[in-house]
């Protein structure tokens, strides 16, 4: 069965995220007593509490493995990098516990050989990049959550292409799809292979029967270009925090019934770093809303390039409430925004590494594409945490 990964790309943080997580003390691997002071050295390191790159080299192989060792469980397994061994095989003990030595150099993690073995899926997640992080070789351009797809558009165009954004997925009404009537009513983002982030707003009133998900969609006018798939939902996770009145807390996490099988039309999107900042940074809204405030949706999956405001300029063009869990993005001049049935869908940013990243969900706005008011998107970084514990969801290995 696949299980979708856990990624950390910096290796300190992912003690303080496990801590986060209330993990519990596990056994101690044994481990050669040349390399003790290096694994104490990380561990003192750890107490300091400060950003580290624990000596990533510029260039390594994804998933690579060093010397045999004992994992978690008793299990066989190897000694990886930190930054590459699936966090969700730790959630029940302590990563300390595991260190290992890698060529004598770098600190890294006994990873069980047989993941699937574990049981654990959880969303995919890029904390941070160490130096050179956009030097991701061939052995790493197809693997994990965010990829970019071979022959992409020139991101800014008004139509995508068929490929270009795998996690995109149209909501439903369940009772307009067996009539025949197939308009989507919001958006949202794969970010595991049986979950998908998406807005409060667009789940009020609403059961897990009366919505269906959609993947791999591109143009609702043809059919079979784009292998698209329907998919039953079995639970819906709204923010226990969020205000219809004010769209406070707007997150929400569709739980599929079953998992999806990941292809060129359908993959994760990876959530984004902690802590980081987009101001001016130009990201990417795609969806199927209305070409124009109280206009036509499209058939056809549209995106737009748009700067991410400073949040003081943003708090100044409403009288609504706009807090540090919001971001706001738009042309300065108008006319580049999300609009109506977008709400849920993500707000993208390509990292240095060509991996994709969902720093935001469509949430609200007056209007759309109006000089000086951006749209306000729920900031997916303050709620890491949140959409970890909801995506940690233990199944029975088969």
């Amino acid at each position: 069965m696949k299980i979708s990964i856990l990624f950390l790309v910096f290796g300190i943080q992912v003690l303080q995220y496990c801590e986060a997580l209330s993990i519990k003390r596990g056994a101690v691997t044994f481990i050669e007593n040349k390399h003790e002071n290096t694994i104490e050295d990380f561990k003192n390191q750890n107490h300091i509490r400060r950003k580290r790159y624990l000596g990533l080299s510029r260039k390594f192989k994804l998933n690579k493995r060093y010397q045999e060792c004992i994992a978690p469980g008793d299990a066989t397994g190897h000694c990886k990098h930190i930054s590459y061994c699936p966090a969700a095989v730790f959630q029940q003990i302590n990563t300390l516990d595991y260190l290992c030595v890698i060529e004598e150099r770098f600190v890294g993690v006994c990873c069980p050989d047989d993941i699937t073995a574990s049981g654990v899926a959880g969303a995919q997640l890029i904390v941070d990049l160490p130096a050179g992080g956009d030097d991701y070789d061939e052995e790493d351009k197809y693997t994990g959550c965010g990829l970019p797809v071979e022959g992409r558009t020139t991101v800014g165009t008004k139509q995508s292409s068929i490929q270009e954004w795998p996690w995109i997925a149209a909501l439903y009404r369940h009772p307009q799809l067996e009539q025949g009537l197939e308009q989507q009513f919001c958006g949202g983002a794969l970010i595991t292979d049986t979950h998908i982030l998406t807005a409060s707003h667009c789940t009020q009133g609403l059961n897990a029967g009366e919505i269906r998900v959609r993947l791999g969609e591109y143009d609702f006018d043809r059919s079979n270009e784009s292998r698209s798939r329907d998919y039953e939902v079995a639970e819906i996770i709204e923010h226990k925090s969020f205000i219809l009145a004010t769209y406070e807390n707007d997150i929400a996490i569709l739980r599929l019934k079953t998992p999806t099988s990941f292809n060129s039309y359908m993959w994760p999107i990876c959530l984004p770093p902690r802590n980081r900042d987009y101001v001016n940074e130009t990201v990417v809204v795609a969806g199927w809303g209305q070409q124009f405030f109280a206009g036509p949706t499209s058939p056809v999956l549209l995106q737009v390039s748009i700067p991410v405001w400073p949040l003081n300029k943003c708090v100044d063009s409403f009288v609504q409430k706009i807090t540090d869990d919001n971001i706001c993005a738009a042309g300065y001049e108008g006319g580049k925004d999300s609009c109506l049935g977008d709400s849920g869908g993500p707000l993208m940013y390509q990292l240095e590494n060509g991996r994709w990243i969902t720093v935001g969900i469509v949430s609200w706005g007056i209007g759309c594409g109006n000089k000086d008011s951006p749209g306000v998107y729920t900031r997916v970084g303050n709620y890491l945490p949140w959409i970890i514990k909801h995506t940690m969801v233990k199944r029975t290995p088969t």
